[in-house]
């Protein structure tokens, strides 16, 4: 692993192709996904070097003595220093997209471990996927991902982490996100599928009425759609994050967090005249019926049929439909909205109010919370939402 993570982050490596990177990401990928990594790769910032006799170890700027005669390697670094060559600028083709992805990916597995946590903080890896959000390249999609799983864990770090957040002015750039302004989102690099512009303008003139050759339709058809298809995930894939990272920052910012972190986040709901609580409410109302939706269809399905006859719980797979079809992210939109309402009387009753237009009510945002307690193991998350409850 560590041999490959240095070839990776070696920009200076003529003998290393395009392609050859990504085969070597997509290993480290592998590794990093592995279960067992969370054992053997526990703190990736002190891997033992890959060590070769033809090999100057001493001339290696990356390795340094530990005291024991072994050499260290710093795995993390290596991954940030990958991510970083694409701050400011997109990929080029398509093997380029896949080896960001793939690096990304690394990442994120990493992230699951505390030590790796710290590793990242440490080396300021927070403010570097902000930056890479705010330059609006391709890259800030990753970056978004990785900042939704700095702020998912259960352990002191990813507290840590998210009061980082904060103090790096990352409310700023995260909450025009998550209102839909697509002016401030990352784009898709034109070299992926997401971002083929041309693609999508033809799809926009044919949406339109103008209409080309029928046989050049026919011709660019599949391609179309897959475009039309990966363009829609990476916005929606966006707004899903920018709504786990909020959560994320409900759950772990207190009274006890420096610089203010938890009152200027919630003062982010009451300004402009409650647009953010708006948004959520917004958003709540739509995930419910994506919810509802999945689940009926699930029900409705032939798969449910085959699991009754198989003795499967078809409830619990049914739960399992509705999770993936936008429960799970419902049941994190009512935690935020339940924060927002809890932290400010204001906010309470603009809630209470938009959600009275909606022809809607609280019982909406406490159901989200009910389930979302009844599905979960963590003690302090449920305490959390049993005091919400009692409040809202």
């Amino acid at each position: 692993t560590s041999y490959l993570l240095i070839k990776l982050s070696d920009r200076k490596l003529e003998d290393w192709t395009v392609s050859m990177r990504l085969h070597g990401s997509e290993i480290v990928a592998a590794i990093l996904q592995h279960e067992d990594s969370r054992k053997y790769l526990s703190n990736i910032s002190k891997m033992t070097s890959y060590q070769s006799k033809y090999e100057d170890e001493v001339n290696n700027e990356k390795k340094t003595r530990n005291g024991k005669g072994k050499i260290n390697f710093d795995g993390m670094e290596c991954l940030l220093q990958c991510i970083a060559s694409y701050r400011k600028k997109d990929p080029t083709n398509e093997e380029e997209c896949e080896y960001l992805e793939n690096i990304f990916d690394s990442l994120a597995a990493s992230l699951l471990s505390d030590s790796n946590v710290d590793a990242f903080l440490e080396r300021q890896g927070i403010e570097l996927m902000i930056r890479c959000i705010t330059e609006r390249v391709h890259a800030g999609l990753g970056s978004i991902k990785i900042l939704f799983f700095c702020v998912s864990g259960t352990s002191e770090s990813y507290k840590r982490a998210a009061e980082t957040f904060v103090d790096a002015g990352g409310l700023k750039i995260l909450f025009p996100i998550f209102m839909g302004r697509k002016s401030t989102m990352p784009k898709p690099a034109k070299s992926s599928d997401a971002g083929n512009i041309e693609l999508l303008r033809k799809y926009a003139a044919l949406e339109n009425g103008r209409k080309g050759k029928q046989q050049e339709e026919k011709k660019s058809s599949k391609r179309m759609k897959r475009v039309l298809a990966g363009n829609k995930e990476w916005f929606q894939s966006i707004e899903a994050n920018s709504i786990q990272i909020i959560y994320g920052l409900t759950r772990y910012l207190d009274e006890q967090s420096p610089h203010d972190a938890q009152s200027r986040l919630l003062s982010k709901f009451v300004e402009k005249d409650f647009e953010k609580c708006d948004r959520l409410i917004e958003l709540c109302l739509k995930y419910d019926i994506k919810m509802r939706q999945a689940e009926y269809d699930y029900y409705k399905s032939d798969e449910a049929e085959e699991a009754e006859e198989n003795g499967v719980d078809v409830d619990l797979a049914a739960l399992n439909a509705k999770l993936r079809g936008g429960g799970d992210i419902f049941h994190r939109l009512g935690a935020i909205v339940a924060f927002a309402a809890m932290g400010s009387k204001r906010s309470h009753e603009h809630i209470i109010e938009h959600l009275r237009t909606q022809n809607s009510g609280i019982g909406v945002i406490k159901a989200a919370i009910q389930e979302f307690a009844s599905i979960i193991d963590d003690v302090k998350q449920q305490s959390q939402f049993s005091k919400y409850l009692s409040i809202i």
